[in-house]
């Protein structure tokens, strides 16, 4: 209940303060660049455009997993498809929708295998910094996340979270550059973990529709949980982008780190997909990732 009223208090307190500004014409000076692909819930550009974005999420789970109990086999897999929703108000403001999707959760060992929604989250987006001649944006955002998702995917725990972040790009000839730092702050601590995030990403335009990439994600756990569930209380990580686990023991494998490559082609001037394979540079077994390709499709408006 709690981050269903700071969300709406966030959007209609946005939405009434930046209403004079509304109404910027003309074809958007960083048109030419890309969004990420990684990281779909917390890595977004920083530019103000209004898009669908369509994502789906291959997940190989680790052959085993690191709890107080030892190695526990889990392998198998997990499927998130989403979308999110932006509708810029202008060059520099916009409303964000996050992380409206649904996860199948397989597991081949120790765990039921589950399916349910995933939780909600939404908010608006500000360039603080706004120079199409040096090709450069520095944006602040902000998420809310509601907790209507499903307990069956680790969804749907305590009063949600909010997430703030600070997203640039900078463009240099072909090469683009990207990059966000935000936080995921818990409303109730006991339920879900408060981490920091850091995701980088590198393309280089081969030719106005290919673009080759590479990115990297990092989630760094600063406060564990202190969740009442039977995997909360033995697992020794953190469950990266989709899902808090709110872990007991988190802080024991507080760094998980990934790194993907991958490309993203313009098939249309308003429509662009996006692939990546993506591995942790950390031990698999402290998370849940062995693998993971993510497929999306952008289409700007």
């Amino acid at each position: 209940m709690k981050s269903r009223l700071v969300c709406m208090v966030m959007i209609v307190f946005a939405g009434v303060f930046f209403k004079p500004i509304a109404g910027v014409a003309g074809e958007n000076p960083f048109s030419r660049f890309i969004s990420p692909v990684t990281n779909p819930v917390y890595f977004d550009d920083p530019r103000n455009e209004t898009f669908l974005h369509i994502v789906h999420v291959y997940q190989a789970l680790p052959k085993h997993v690191s709890t107080i109990l030892g190695h526990v086999p889990l392998d198998g897999d997990l499927n998130l498809t989403a979308v999110r929703l932006n509708y810029a108000i202008n060059d520099r403001f916009s409303l964000v929708a996050a992380k409206d999707g649904y996860i199948d959760f397989n597991p081949d060992d120790t765990l039921a295998k589950e399916e349910g929604w995933g939780d909600l989250a939404a908010g608006f987006k500000y360039a603080l910094m706004y120079n199409p001649e040096k090709e450069f944006i520095l944006s602040g955002k902000v998420l809310a996340e509601f907790t209507q998702g499903s307990r069956d995917v680790f969804q749907g725990n305590g009063d949600g979270n909010i997430a703030p972040s600070l997203t640039f790009l900078k463009g240099l000839g072909k090469l683009q550059l990207c990059g966000t730092v935000g936080g995921i702050i818990p409303f109730d601590n006991d339920e879900e973990s408060t981490e920091i995030y850091d995701s980088w990403h590198v393309s280089y335009a081969v030719t106005p529709k290919l673009f080759p990439l590479i990115e990297l994600n990092h989630f760094w756990v600063v406060d564990e949980g202190d969740r009442n569930e039977l995997v909360a209380s033995i697992v020794k990580f953190e469950g990266g982008d989709v899902i808090n686990l709110g872990a007991r023991h988190a802080e024991r494998n507080k760094h998980f780190l990934s790194l993907a490559a991958g490309l993203r082609y313009r098939m249309m001037k308003n429509l662009d997909v996006g692939f990546a394979y993506e591995f942790p540079l950390v031990d698999q077994n402290h998370g849940l990732m062995d693998e993971r390709l993510t497929f999306d499709l952008y289409v700007h408006f």
